[in-house]
């Protein structure tokens, strides 16, 4: 026993790493906030192209057996930093990452040192009262239609740290999130089949003796690809998450979507929920959620909307009314870490409904006990970092106002890159934004001609061919113009059924950087049309 008691150099120098010495502290944060401040100041992009020098440094599998000093290990970390994508870049307007307000780092860090474990009150103390006030304070916004102040005033108070429910949980994005939703609407329908004793295929087999054959959720073909793992982890099986046709704007078709529930209940399949997508993630489209909502009630499912990209128009008095009728879903997806500037990692599903969670309420003796108030109780993860805090952050120092200014200036954004596409002869605008995401393609003056008359002549042969090779020409600027670090838009591909059976390649812009101004639009299609004068 005394053996193993035995202090080693190797604990001792363990131990140092625990201990807070201000001065060797200081200068390797200063090293880091340097290495930082000189990578997102560059002029050059690295990180999408290959750099198969940095990538040597992160080749060898031998784990370190003697510490390094922080010198050491900052010289290391420079390779890293120097790797990776600037994300802060006006021009960087390709995927939904961009700068941070300069107080989410310092934030960050207060998060990282008090190290709190938001599964339960004995390792979070008032973070968990916290996260209750952030996800209450959200909620308000979205589900505060027709009740006064002094109403929401007593109802938030009265409900908000109540242990029994929860009017939503933070997680580490819209896809636990989505996840988590469904698995909601899945255990509160099938509570009556006893899902909880007899599990899923018990519950199932429960509901064919009331001649059900299935259940299935139905979304858009705009629905994120999250859903299908929810479909996954849910048990409801791949088939049964149903994509309905969108219309020419990329929003559901409600006359498709209610073709697609008679023919399910003609096989006598339950419909579980209806998932609406506010700001779908290649087009920015927003689903017409009254519709939705009316058909929701009329099927008595659960409603979810996903939320994660546009589900921040609420802080906007210019454009909030293009969410109306989300204040009716059952549930809603919000990422934090999009449009509302936090680090990555914070997402976040809200119930209007603040008991609808205990259909998924879990409990431990030794933690998350039946009559605590622990956020764990309701959450697929098990620990979780406090990232209430960086979002509590931002609600307070941005502010609404603030928040719904910085929607405000992307979506303009978007509207001025569509005029400048629209207004130019070499590319082709095939989306108006509905919110700050667009979607246009290289498209020359000749082969617009060809576009037109192809289109008037109904010529789907000639159509597709020169959506082919449109489609090569886009892709292949694309390639080139990440390759030869300028300015970055995305790309994907979209089913435009005027332009015949097979999808075209698109560029896919994401407009959410305030640093973002005309001038980087400009630059953006000034770039592509030298690589397609150099290409072509």
């Amino acid at each position: 026993m005394k053996d193993d008691l035995s202090l080693s150099q190797a604990w001792f120098g363990a131990l140092k790493t625990f201990e807070f010495d201000a001065a060797e502290l200081a200068e390797f944060e200063r090293q880091l906030s340097f290495q930082v401040e000189q990578h997102l100041q560059a002029n050059e992009r690295p990180g999408l192209s290959n750099n198969s020098k940095i990538e040597q440094c992160f080749y060898s599998s031998e784990l370190p057996e003697q510490a390094q000093s922080y010198a050491d290990y900052s010289r290391l970390l420079n390779q890293a930093v120097r790797g990776t994508v600037n994300t802060t870049r006006p021009d960087f307007i390709g995927h939904m990452t961009s700068a941070l307000p300069a107080f989410m780092p310092v934030v960050q860090k207060l998060m990282a040192a008090l190290n709190q474990n938001n599964v339960k009150l004995e390792t979070s103390g008032y973070f968990t009262d916290l996260e209750r006030q952030v996800l209450a304070m959200l909620h308000r916004c979205f589900f505060s239609a027709d009740r006064s102040s002094e109403q929401l005033d007593h109802f938030y108070q009265a409900n908000m740290h109540q242990p029994k429910q929860a009017f939503g949980v933070f997680c580490s994005g819209g896809t636990l999130a989505n996840i988590m939703a469904l698995w909601v609407a899945r255990n509160r329908l099938l509570s009556k089949y006893q899902l909880a004793e007899k599990g899923l295929l018990g519950a199932m087999s429960a509901m064919a003796a009331d001649g059900y054959q299935g259940l299935a959720v139905l979304v858009s073909e705009r629905g994120h690809y999250s859903l299908s793992k929810a479909a996954d982890v849910l048990g409801l099986g791949r088939e049964n998450l149903v994509a309905v046709a969108v219309d020419d704007k990329h929003r559901m078709d409600m006359p498709a979507l209610r073709e697609q529930v008679v023919e399910l209940q003609n096989r006598r399949i339950k419909i579980l929920a209806l998932v609406a997508v506010a700001g779908a993630t290649e087009t920015g489209s927003i689903d017409p959620l009254n519709d939705m909502a009316d058909l929701a009630e009329d099927l008595g499912c659960h409603l979810h909307v996903d939320g994660a990209w546009g589900g921040a128009a609420i802080f906007s008095a210019q454009h909030r009314d293009k969410l109306a009728g989300i204040e009716r879903a059952d549930s809603i997806t919000l990422d934090a870490h999009k449009q509302l500037y936090v680090p990555m990692g914070a997402g976040m599903v809200l119930f209007k409904d603040p008991e609808h969670v205990n259909a998924i309420k879990q409990h431990a003796s030794y933690i998350i006990r039946s009559d605590s108030k622990d956020l764990g109780a309701y959450t697929l993860e098990g620990s979780r970092p406090a990232v209430s805090l960086l979002l509590h952050a931002g609600l307070h120092l941005i502010g609404s106002a603030g928040y719904g200014a910085l929607v405000d200036h992307s979506v303009a954004m978007a509207k001025a890159f569509a005029e400048l596409i629209e207004a130019s002869e070499d590319f082709e605008l095939i989306l108006q934004p509905e919110l700050n995401i667009l979607a246009y393609r290289y498209c020359p003056p000749a082969d617009k001609a060809v576009l037109d008359a192809a289109l008037a002549d109904a010529d789907v042969l000639r159509l597709e061919a020169l959506n082919k090779r449109l489609s090569d020409q886009t892709v292949a600027i694309q390639i080139a113009q990440a390759a030869a670090n300028q300015g970055f838009v995305s790309r994907t591909q979209l089913h435009l059924p005027h332009y015949g059976r097979d999808p075209i390649h698109v560029f896919r812009v994401v407009l959410a950087n305030p640093y973002t101004q005309l001038e980087h639009l400009q630059q953006i299609l000034a770039e592509q049309r030298a690589i397609a004068s150099d290409l072509f």
